[in-house]
C-alpha cells in the first residue's frame, strides 16, 4: 500500500509540474519551479514546487480590497544570531 501511494504522489507532482504555472521571485527574478495554485476557502494550495516559498500582496496603482494579487517569494534562510556556537 505505501509503494502505491508514493507512485500515486509520484504521478500527481510530475502533473502539476507539466501543468502548473511557472513561479518566479520578484525580487530576483529567478525561476522558483512550476507549480499548480489551488485558491480554496481561503486558502492558496501550492502543489508541484520544490522551493520553501512565502506568499505576500503585491503593491497595486489602485487600493482595492475585493480584488488583490498574491506573488511568492523564496523564504530567507534562518538567521539565528543569538545561537551559541556548537549548540
Amino acid at each position: 500500500m505505501a509503494r502505491f501511494k508514493l507512485a500515486l504522489r509520484a504521478l500527481v507532482l510530475w502533473v502539476a509540474r507539466l501543468l502548473g504555472s511557472r513561479v518566479t521571485d520578484p525580487r530576483t527574478g529567478k525561476v522558483l519551479g512550476r507549480a499548480l495554485l489551488i485558491p480554496f476557502r481561503g486558502k492558496v494550495h501550492v502543489i508541484g514546487l520544490d522551493a520553501v516559498v512565502v506568499a505576500e500582496f503585491a503593491p497595486q496603482e489602485r487600493l482595492t480590497y475585493w480584488k488583490q494579487e498574491l506573488r511568492f517569494t523564496a523564504h530567507p534562510p534562518p538567521d539565528f544570531p543569538h545561537e551559541p556556537p556548537g549548540a
